[in-house]
């Protein structure tokens, strides 16, 4: 299982900013988890959802070609215990909504989350059907993780596929998300990432000087 984060970050700012933001990539294997943090400075609706099951063009105006695996979207709280708040696979129940229909198996699973929520911090979990959560809260795991490319054995694909779906077709390992209405924090770095920047700062300046120059010290009252 390969777990990657995902963040925007400035090393000179610590503010938030409401923005609509896409992200897309590929998974190596079928158990990968792909995770998202971020913010609301207070209580508003925003909304969670994938485009690459089906299609479409994102948040960011980018045009996203169908044919991505079955995804899933589960979102924590990201403090205290980080209950487990709301899951979306397989294209919720009912009418397709807000979801487009896959041209290839005519299915609308993309992932889908329209909520209402607190002011607080937020995870949010991109995982392939059916690497669902486990339990309750973000520490309990995922039904899949550590299986590797499950989906061959589970929905009756050839020995060693991957991103196989409940039907038994092929599909890739692309995937997209947008985060509509949402702000991206932009920590501070602790102290020893600023002390190591300067250091590799001053260093590239040194190198750069010629021979036999003497550099200039301030001091600052």
């Amino acid at each position: 299982m390969r777990l990657a984060f995902v963040l925007a970050a400035s090393l000179v700012t610590a503010a938030s900013h409401a923005a609509s933001i896409s992200y897309t990539g590929n998974f190596v294997q079928d158990d990968d988890l792909v995770t998202f943090g971020f913010d609301l400075a207070s209580a508003t609706t925003v909304t969670l959802r994938t485009w690459s099951f089906a299609g479409g063009t994102d948040a960011g105006g980018s045009a996203i070609p169908a044919g991505g695996f079955a995804p899933v979207l589960s979102l924590f709280d990201a403090g205290g215990s980080q209950d487990l708040l709301a899951v979306d696979r397989d294209g919720g129940s009912g009418p397709c909504g807000p979801r487009a229909v896959d041209p290839s198996s005519g299915f609308c699973w993309d992932a889908y989350l329209n909520l209402d929520l607190a002011a607080g911090s937020y995870l949010l979990v991109l995982t392939e059907d059916d690497n669902t959560p486990n339990g309750p809260t973000f520490a309990d795991g995922f039904f899949q993780s550590g299986q590797g490319n499950f989906t061959a054995a589970e929905f009756g694909g050839p020995p060693g596929a991957q991103f196989i779906l409940v039907d038994g077709s092929q599909r890739t390992s692309s995937w997209a998300v947008d985060l509509i209405g949402v702000a991206i924090p932009t920590p501070e770095p602790p102290p020893a990432l600023l002390l190591l920047l300067c250091g590799a700062y001053i260093g590239v300046i040194a190198s750069r000087l010629p021979a036999g120059h003497s550099r200039r010290r301030e001091t600052m009252e």
